[in-house]
C-alpha cells in the first residue's frame, strides 16, 4: 500500500547518505597497532564496541567532533540498553536526510513572482517536508502509519541485538577468537545493510517521482494564480488613474474660482482704504491747527504765572531772612543757658562721683580702716552732698544704707575671726580625740581577732577525729559533731563580731588623718586573720554537718524498713511470712481505703505470687503497695471518665437550648442595634456643626482677645455638652446590649460585626467630642495665660518700683506695708499706694494700679480666697477698696528661676562670702532684697530664699562676662504628676481635698512654705488653678523624690 511505499522511499533516501560500514572512515583496524593499545581495546566489552562502531558509521567521516564522540564512547562502561545499535545508526542518518537536494528541487520550480506568493509557497513546502520527516521517524521507531507500534520491527531489533551480544563463553575466549567473531559480525552486518538498501531503492524512486509530479502541479497552479492576480491588478491600476485625473481637473477649476474671488475682494478693500486715509488726513490737519491755537494761549498764561510766582518768592525770602535772624538770636540765648546748666550738671556729677567713691571705699572697708573711712564719709557728706542736686536724697539714703551695712559687716568679720580661732582650737582637740579613739578601737579589734582565732583553732581541733577514714561508732560521731557545732558557732560568732566591729568603727578609725597610714596597715594585717579564722570554723561546721547528715540518713533508712516490716507483720495474720489474697484485700482496705477489684487482685496475684509460694513475700511488699496504688488510680480514672461523659451530655443539651435562645435573642438585638445606629447617625450633623464652630474659633484665636475667646469657647462647650447629653444614653444602651451579647459566646460570634459597628461609631463620636473639649480647654488655657501675662507684667512693674523706693530709703521689701499703711495698721487703700508712688516720683499709669487692685466686685471675689478674714479699721471705712497685708504681699512677691548652676553664698561681697550650697537649674528663689551691686567685682546680686529647702543667701544674677544665672520667673508651676490641692498647708493624711490636679494644669503661686526645717520636710505652695479658680496647697516634691510640680 501507500504507507509501505513511503517507508521504502525513506529507507532508500537514508541509505544513499549512509557511509560504508565495512570500512568506516576515521577508524583503523587493529593491525599494526601498539600491543598496549590492543590490550586496552580488548578490555572494552564487545557490546560497547559494537555500539560505538554503529555510532561511528552513522556520523560523517573525518570530522573532529565525530572523533571526540568516538573516544568518549570507547571510554563508556558496558551497560544494558533497550535500544539496538541499528536504531542509533538509523536515527543518526534520519536526522540528516537528503534535504539539500530537496531544497534544490524545490528551487527549480520557483518563479520570480510576487514576494508574498513566494513566502507562502516556501512555508507550504516546509510543512510538507516536516510531515514527511515525522512519518519516516515514526516508521523508523517501529510505529505504523496509524500511530501504533510495529511489533515486527521491535522483534527484528531484539534479534539483532541478541546476535551481537557476546555470550559468557565469548567473553572468556582469547582476544584472537574475539577478533575473528567481530569480523564475522561486521561482515554479516554489511550483508544485511546491502540487502536492505536494495529493497528500499525502488520505494525511494517511486516516492521521488510522486513528489516531483506534485511539485509540477503546484507550480502550474501557482503560475495560473499569478497571471490572474496580475490581470486584476492592471485593471485596478487603470481605474485609479482615471479617478485621479478627474479629481485633479475639479481641484484646478475650484482654485481658479477662488483666485478670481480673492482678486475682486482685494480691489474693493484697496478702494475703501484710500477713502479712509483721505478722511484721516483731513482730521489730522484740523487737529494740528487747533493744537497750535491752544499752545499760544498756554504760553501766554504760563508767562503770567511765572511773573506772579517770582513776586511771591521774593516776598517769602524776605520773611525767611527775618525769621532766621530771630532764630539765631534765640539759639544764642539757649546755648548760653545750656552751658550754664551743663556746668551745674557737671558739678553735680563730680559731687555724686565723690560721694560714690567714698561709699565704695566704705563698702570694702576692713576693721582697721573703718574709722578713717567713716570720718572721710562725714566730711564728703558735708561738702559734696549739697551739690548733688536731685540725687541728694537718694545718695543720703544710699550712704546710710552703706554705713549700716559696713558696720554690720565689720561686726560680722570680727565675729568670724573670733569663731575661726575657736574653731581651730576645737579642730585640734577633735584631732587628738580622734587619734586616741582610733588607737583604742584598733587595740579592741586586735583582741577580738585573737579571741576569734583561738576559737576557730579549737573548733578545728575538735573536728580533727572526723577527718579522713575513721572507725568511730555512730554515737561517738554524733557526740563529736555536737561538740564541733558548739565550738564552731562560738568561733563564727567571734568572727562575725570582728567583722561587725570593723564595719561599724571603720569610719571613726579612718577619721584620724594623722595616723591613717598606721591604722590602714593594722586593719590590712588583721583582715587575713579574720578570714582564716572564719574559714577554719566554716570547715569544721561543714565536716560535722556532713557526718550528722550521713548518720541521720542511715537511721531514717533503718526506721523506714522497720516501719514496713511492722505493717507487713500487721497484715500477715497467719504469720507465715506471706500475704495471701485475703490479707492483700485487708491491706488495701486499711492502708489505702480502697476496695480492690477482683480483676486487679487476680493480676496482682498472677504477677507477685511466685510458683512455689502462695503469697507476697516481704521483699515484694513495696511492689504490692505500688500495684494497689495503680489499681486505685485506675478506679478513680473510671469514675472521672463517667463523670466527664455525663457532663458532656449535659453540655450538649444545654448547647441545644442555648442555640434556640440565641436565635430568638439575635432577632431582637439586631433590631436594637439598628435603632441605635439610626440614633447615632442622627447625632452626626450636630457633632459636625460643633466641630465646625471649634475649627473656626481656632482660626480666629489670633484676632480675638482673651474675653472673646472665653465667651466663644464657653458657647461651643455648652453645645458640645448638649450633644454629649444625647450621646450618653445611647452609650448606656449600647453597653447594656454589649453586656447581654457578650454573656453568651454563641450570640457574640453571631452578632460580632453588628456590635462592632455600633460600638465603633459611638466610640468615634465620643472621641470627636473629647477632641473638641480638649481643643476648647487648650484655647481656654491660652486665654487665661494671656490674661495672666498681661497682669503679671503690670504686677512686676509695680513691685519693682515700690522695692526701689523702699530700698533707696535703706529699708527692705518686707517693710513696705508698714511704711505705706502705718505701724499699727493691718490694711491700706489704693490711694495710699498712689500717694507713696507720687511722693517718690515713680512714673506709673493709674490704670495699671486699678487693674492690680480692682474695686468692689473683683475685690469681693478675691477676698473669698483669703485664709483669714480681716477686720476693717475705723479710719478706712470709706468707699475706697481695702487692701489687706496678705493681698499686698502677694502682689509684691518677686521670684527668680535658676537657668545656670550658681553658688548660694552668705554675703553680698563675693570675695568675702562663703559657699552655702549649689543651686541647680530649675530651682526657684523668692527675692527678699535687691538686685544690688557688688562693687568688688561689678555684678548684681539678690538676697532671697530658695523654695527647695528654704535656704537664704545671696546669688549672682548675671556675671561680668555676660553669663546669665537667674531670670525673673518661677511664680507659675506646671503639674507633672497627678496630686491633690488641699485646704491645709500641712502635708498630713486625712486632709480636705479642694481639687484633684491633673498633669498639664497650671498653678499661679500665691505663697509657699516648708512643712519642716529638717531634711524630711517638703515644700508646699499655695496656688490658684488657671482656668478653674480653685485655691489650695500642693506639694512640689514628695519626701520620696517624686516630683509633682515644676516651674515653667
Amino acid at each position: 500500500d501507500e504507507d509501505d511505499e513511503d517507508d521504502d522511499d525513506d529507507k532508500e533516501k537514508e541509505d544513499e547518505h549512509l557511509p560504508d560500514k565495512a570500512s568506516p572512515p576515521g577508524r583503523r583496524s587493529n593491525r599494526g597497532k601498539d600491543p598496549a593499545v590492543e590490550r586496552a581495546s580488548e578490555r572494552v566489552p564487545a557490546r560497547a564496541r559494537d555500539r560505538n562502531s554503529d555510532r561511528g558509521a552513522a556520523r560523517a567521516p573525518g570530522r573532529p567532533v565525530d572523533r571526540a564522540l568516538d573516544r568518549a564512547a570507547d571510554r563508556r562502561p558496558d551497560r544494558a540498553t533497550d535500544r539496538a545499535p541499528e536504531c542509533t545508526s538509523e536515527k543518526a542518518s534520519d536526522r540528516a536526510p537528503d534535504r539539500r537536494p530537496e531544497r534544490a528541487q524545490d528551487r527549480v520550480g520557483e518563479r520570480p513572482t510576487d514576494r508574498g506568493d513566494s513566502s507562502r509557497a516556501r512555508r507550504k513546502g516546509e510543512d510538507e517536508r516536516s510531515r514527511e520527516h515525522k512519518d519516516a521517524s515514526m516508521k523508523r521507531d517501529g510505529h505504523c502509519s496509524d500511530g501504533k507500534r510495529d511489533d515486527t520491527a521491535d522483534m527484528r531489533r531484539d534479534r539483532s541485538r541478541d546476535e551481537r551480544r557476546p555470550s559468557r563463553d565469548d567473553r572468556k575466549s582469547p582476544p584472537i577468537a574475539r577478533d575473528d567473531r567481530r569480523r564475522d559480525d561486521d561482515r554479516r552486518r554489511r550483508d544485511d545493510d546491502g540487502d536492505r538498501r536494495r529493497e528500499e531503492e525502488p520505494r525511494e524512486e517511486r516516492r521521488r517521482s510522486r513528489s516531483h509530479e506534485d511539485r509540477r502541479r503546484r507550480d502550474e497552479e501557482r503560475q495560473r494564480q499569478d497571471e490572474e492576480d496580475e490581470k486584476r491588478r492592471a485593471e485596478d491600476r487603470q481605474k485609479r488613474d482615471e479617478e485621479k485625473r478627474k479629481k485633479e481637473e475639479e481641484r484646478r477649476r475650484h482654485e481658479e474660482e477662488l483666485q478670481r474671488r480673492r482678486n475682486e475682494k482685494r480691489r474693493r478693500e484697496e478702494a475703501e482704504r484710500i477713502k479712509m486715509e483721505e478722511a484721516r488726513r483731513r482730521d489730522k490737519d484740523s487737529e494740528r491747527a487747533d493744537a497750535a491755537e491752544r499752545r499760544k494761549k498756554e504760553e501766554a498764561e504760563k508767562k503770567e504765572e511765572v511773573e506772579q510766582k517770582r513776586k511771591e518768592d521774593a516776598q517769602k525770602q524776605e520773611e525767611l531772612n527775618k525769621k532766621k535772624q530771630e532764630d539765631e538770636k534765640k539759639r544764642t540765648e539757649e546755648e548760653a543757658k545750656r552751658r550754664e546748666e551743663d556746668a551745674k550738671v557737671l558739678r553735680q556729677q563730680q559731687a555724686t562721683l565723690s560721694v560714690l567713691r567714698v561709699l565704695q571705699k566704705l563698702s570694702n572697708a576692713k576693721p582697721e580702716s573703718f574709722d578713717s573711712l567713716n570720718t572721710e564719709l562725714e566730711g564728703v557728706l558735708k561738702t559734696e552732698l549739697p551739690e548733688t542736686g536731685a540725687q541728694q536724697e537718694i545718695l543720703r539714703a544710699e550712704a546710710d544704707r552703706v554705713l549700716e551695712y559696713s558696720k554690720q559687716y565689720i561686726d560680722q568679720v570680727r565675729d568670724q575671726q573670733k569663731k575661726l580661732e575657736e574653731m581651730k582650737a576645737q579642730q585640734q582637740q577633735k584631732t587628738q580625740d580622734a587619734e586616741k579613739n582610733a588607737k583604742a578601737l584598733i587595740e579592741e579589734l586586735t583582741q577580738l581577732v585573737t579571741h576569734a582565732k583561738s576559737a576557730a583553732e579549737a573548733a578545728h581541733d575538735t573536728a580533727a577525729p572526723l577527718a579522713g577514714d575513721h572507725n568511730l561508732e555512730s554515737n561517738e560521731v554524733l557526740r563529736i559533731s555536737l561538740n564541733v557545732e558548739q565550738a564552731g558557732k562560738t568561733a563564727m560568732k567571734a568572727c562575725s563580731a570582728c567583722a561587725d566591729f570593723l564595719v561599724q568603727n571603720r569610719q571613726p578609725i579612718e577619721a584620724a588623718d594623722t595616723i591613717r597610714v598606721e591604722t590602714a596597715s593594722a586593719i590590712a594585717s588583721l583582715q587575713p586573720k579574720i578570714q582564716n579564722a572564719t574559714r577554719q570554723a566554716t570547715e569544721a561546721l561543714q565536716r560535722a554537718k556532713e557526718h550528722k547528715d550521713k548518720i541521720a540518713r542511715q537511721i531514717a533508712l533503718r526506721r523506714s524498713c522497720e516501719k514496713k516490716a511492722a505493717i507487713f507483720k500487721l497484715y500477715d495474720k497467719d504469720g507465715d511470712g506471706l500475704l495471701n489474697r485475703e490479707e492483700v484485700i485487708a491491706c488495701s482496705k486499711i492502708e489505702f481505703g480502697f476496695e480492690l477489684p477482683q480483676e486487679n487482685l487476680d493480676r496482682i496475684c498472677r504477677q507477685l505470687f511466685q510458683h512455689v509460694r502462695k503469697g507476697v513475700a516481704f521483699s515484694d511488699f513495696q511492689l504490692l503497695r505500688t500495684a494497689i496504688g495503680i489499681a486505685r488510680d485506675e478506679a478513680r480514672c473510671k469514675v472521672k471518665r463517667a463523670e466527664r461523659l455525663e457532663r458532656e451530655a449535659k453540655d450538649r443539651e444545654q448547647a441545644l437550648k442555648r442555640q434556640s435562645v440565641v436565635s430568638e435573642k439575635k432577632g431582637v438585638l439586631s433590631e436594637t442595634c439598628a435603632s441605635l445606629m439610626k440614633e447615632l447617625t442622627a447625632l452626626e450633623p450636630e457633632i459636625q456643626n460643633v466641630e465646625g464652630e471649634a475649627a473656626a474659633l481656632s482660626k480666629q484665636v489670633e484676632q480675638l482677645k482673651a474675653d472673646g475667646i472665653k465667651a466663644l469657647a464657653s458657647k461651643i462647650e455648652a453645645a458640645q455638652e448638649g450633644v454629649r447629653t444625647k450621646l450618653v444614653p445611647v452609650q448606656d444602651r449600647i453597653a447594656k446590649v454589649s453586656k447581654e451579647i457578650t454573656s453568651m459566646p454563641e450570640l457574640l460570634e453571631a452578632m460580632r460585626v453588628e456590635l462592632a459597628s455600633v460600638r465603633s461609631k459611638a466610640d468615634a463620636q465620643n472621641l470627636r467630642l473629647n477632641k473638641i473639649l480638649t481643643g476648647l480647654s487648650c484655647l481656654h488655657s491660652s486665654a487665661c495665660q494671656q490674661e495672666f501675662q498681661a497682669n503679671e507684667s503690670k504686677r512686676m512693674e509695680l513691685a519693682a518700683k515700690l522695692r526701689i523706693c523702699i530700698e533707696a530709703k535703706g529699708g527692705k521689701a518686707e517693710d513696705l506695708f508698714k511704711t505705706i499703711a502705718g505701724e499699727d495698721s493691718d490694711e491700706m487703700t489704693k490711694e495710699e499706694i498712689w500717694a507713696f508712688l507720687e511722693e517718690h516720683k515713680c512714673d506709673i499709669q493709674r490704670e495699671k494700679l486699678d487693674a492690680l487692685f480692682p474695686d468692689a466686685p473683683a475685690q469681693q471675689k478675691d477676698k473669698e480666697h483669703d485664709d483669714k478674714a480681716t477686720t476693717t479699721n475705723s479710719k478706712k471705712k470709706s468707699s475706697a477698696a481695702i487692701i489687706t497685708k496678705e493681698r499686698f504681699t502677694r502682689v509684691m512677691r518677686i521670684f527668680y528661676k535658676v537657668v545656670k548652676e550658681i553658688v548660694l553664698s552668705n554675703s553680698l561681697l563675693i570675695d568675702q562670702s562663703s559657699q552655702l550650697r549649689r543651686m541647680d537649674v530649675g530651682e526657684v528663689m523668692e527675692v527678699l532684697q535687691g538686685p544690688m551691686l557688688d562693687p568688688s567685682v561689678g555684678v548684681y546680686r539678690i538676697n532671697g530664699k530658695a523654695l527647695k529647702d528654704a535656704a537664704s543667701g545671696w546669688v549672682t544674677v548675671a556675671g561680668n562676662q555676660g553669663v546669665t544665672f537667674l531670670l525673673p520667673g518661677g511664680n507659675v508651676f506646671k503639674v507633672v504628676a497627678p496630686t491633690v490641692l488641699a485646704e491645709d498647708s500641712k502635708d498630713t493624711e486625712g486632709k480636705v481635698v479642694v481639687h484633684q490636679l491633673k498633669a498639664g494644669q497650671i498653678l499661679e503661686v500665691l505663697e509657699w512654705t516648708r512643712t519642716s526645717r529638717s531634711a524630711l520636710g517638703v515644700t508646699r505652695i499655695k496656688g490658684k488653678v488657671q482656668g478653674h479658680g480653685a485655691v489650695g496647697w500642693a506639694t512640689v516634691m514628695g519626701s520620696n523624690g517624686t516630683k509633682y510640680l515644676e516651674p515653667t
